[in-house]
């Protein structure tokens, strides 16, 4: 776990950063990442990025999967949805009588840009605490985004069939948390989808994120109603599951932290081949990030894949 920032940490913040603002604290990544190795343990646990036996945080309260005002913190909404939008659209096609599904859809983000776009969309998180927001940004954005609350293993039975479209993004489809699940969940996705449907699903490449010890990625930084705040996330690799730690740091009077974890399942390209043949999806496409470059199992940052629906 995150070790809380104590007074030692805040006179080193405010030894090796006084007198500039925080985003330009944060511009070299060198200095984020030494400050998120500080920030992310004690002993042993700060300069290893592997455990014998990661606490699953599925089901708890603070999961960072159920943490949605400081998931939405963490993120760089303007600049994600400005990267993320026109590749969908161009992937998915033209709004169809048929709909897209947001698998995994979080605080509803994209699918409200979306349903801006002229799509009729259905968002379906398995946490509560996600889709409240959702249906804000809903508000907000004067759209007409059905929200679901259900996890994968229904997710067909919950939101129908025959949809034109269906994408799960960052690492929403990982977060289903275990083999299996991550599996089932693949064959979920095929169920929804009319045949000729279109997928696109984007989780991180773990592969080698396991060499890095430790493994920390950021800084990003977010402003939500005027403050700014930054993010890192610290990656712990177990046999079979990730565990990611998210840091949110934000300064007003004094610096303050709020930590949240959360647990992943490692999907390799050979895992989630073999689940989309067996479900009827025949890839298209597999990127290593939304500038379309050919993947890279050895230093590409994401795993992309574009299916369609066969049978």
């Amino acid at each position: 776990m995150i070790a809380p920032v104590g007074r030692g940490q805040n006179r080193w913040i405010s030894r090796h950063y006084r007198g500039f603002s925080i985003a330009d604290k944060y511009a070299n990544a060198t200095a984020s990442i030494d400050f998120a190795v500080r920030l992310a343990g004690s002993g042993s646990d700060a300069h290893s990025s592997t455990m014998s036996d990661p606490k699953d945080m599925r089901e708890d309260p603070e999961s960072f999967f159920a943490a949605p005002d400081w998931y939405d913190r963490s993120i760089n909404w303007p600049a994600r949805l400005k990267r993320e939008i026109p590749v969908l659209i161009d992937i998915l096609g033209p709004p169809g009588e048929g709909g897209i599904l947001d698998a995994g859809c979080g605080t509803g983000r994209q699918a409200c840009a979306l349903a801006q776009q002229g799509y009729r969309v259905v968002g379906a998180d398995l946490s509560p605490e996600m889709l409240e927001v959702a249906a804000r940004v809903r508000s907000e954005t004067n759209t007409d985004v059905r929200f679901v609350t259900t996890p994968y293993a229904s997710l067909a039975d919950a939101v129908g069939t025959g949809f034109d479209g269906l994408f799960c993004l960052a690492n929403a489809l990982a977060a289903a948390g275990s083999r299996d699940a991550v599996a089932g969940a693949i064959a979920n996705f095929a169920r929804c989808l009319r045949v000729g449907g279109r997928i696109y699903t984007q989780i991180l490449n773990f592969a080698p994120m396991k060499e890095k010890v430790p493994c920390v990625r950021g800084p990003r930084i977010a402003t939500v109603d005027g403050q700014e705040y930054i993010s890192v996330r610290q990656f712990h690799f177990g046999s079979d599951a990730v565990q990611v730690t998210n840091v949110t740091m934000w300064k007003d009077d004094t610096w303050n932290q709020r930590a949240h974890c959360g647990m992943l399942y490692p999907a390799s390209l050979d895992e989630l081949s073999e689940w989309c043949a067996g479900a009827g999806l025949r890839i298209d496409e597999t990127w290593g990030g939304y500038d379309r470059s050919a993947f890279d199992p050895t230093s590409s940052a994401d795993l992309i894949l574009v299916a369609t629906r066969t049978k």
